[in-house]
């Protein structure tokens, strides 16, 4: 049986064929569409750095405001906590008799009122000025007759309460002396009025270690500023101390008699 000869391709022709090429798309042809990405416009926001900002300082400001306050308030309750009161539980019925006395007495009523009663952060305060009848003699430092009857009524309403100090001061008008700045002055004459007034509550029989202060004022607290040569500036205020007490005390109803 006769064979096939196989012819071999030498191995020259072989590689002198051309490689296959890919395919160019054509018609009738499925390829894939190339992908287009398009750039997306992105809008830029521009917002502003200090947008909302003030809401924030804001409510630091109100804190620290609330601080403060809060400070503020535990400094003045601790304060006030440990200030020392005034008893008042004497110098009210004090008020009130001497105020009894001014009115059951007719030459008072008569004429211009010489006292006036009040209550001063000391205490109750008395004062007896120059409304018609004269205290003291023009420029003098010795009471008149008068003012000797006054300072009877005060001395026996100040002996009411006798664990209460008393303070004097003495006021004059703004009359000048002729003896110049360096000579006697108002300074002077007040602080021997005051001492004067020191003298008649003590022979009324007021003890002497009950007198805390004897000040002279001159005058340079007038109670008439708009007319500081008017009499009535001049005058003596006695006030009725009383002892200092821990604690609260209502002061009741105090209001100037």
């Amino acid at each position: 049986m006769a064979s096939t000869p196989v012819t071999d391709v030498p191995d020259a022709q072989a590689s002198t064929e051309e490689p296959l090429l890919p395919l160019k798309p054509g018609p009738g042809t499925k390829t894939k569409s190339p992908v287009l990405r398009r750039k997306a416009n992105k809008k830029r926001v521009h917002t502003s750095s200090t947008h909302g900002a003030w809401k924030l300082v804001y409510a630091d400001f109100v804190t620290v405001l609330m601080a403060f306050f809060i400070v503020v308030w535990v400094m003045l309750f601790d304060n006030i906590a440990k200030r020392e009161r005034i008893d008042t539980s004497c110098i009210e019925p004090v008020a009130n008799e001497l105020k009894e006395l001014i009115q059951g007495d007719a030459g008072l009523q008569s004429g211009k009122m010489p006292f006036d009663i009040d209550y001063s952060s000391d205490g109750l305060r008395i004062t007896l000025k120059d409304a018609g009848d004269p205290l003291f003699q023009k420029g003098g430092t010795v009471l008149s007759e008068f003012a000797r009857k006054q300072f009877q009524k005060i001395a026996s309403v100040a002996n009411k309460c006798p664990t209460h100090k008393l303070k004097i001061e003495g006021y004059t008008d703004s009359e000048p002396y002729g003896g110049g700045a360096k000579g006697y002055s108002n300074w002077e004459l007040s602080a021997e009025r005051a001492n004067s007034a020191r003298r008649e509550l003590i022979a009324e029989m007021v003890p002497i270690e009950r007198i805390a202060q004897v000040i002279g004022y001159g005058d340079s607290v007038p109670s008439m500023p708009q007319d500081p040569t008017n009499p009535l500036n001049r005058r003596i205020s006695i006030t009725i101390i009383p002892p200092k007490i821990k604690g609260e005390v209502k002061m009741g109803g105090m209001s100037p008699v």
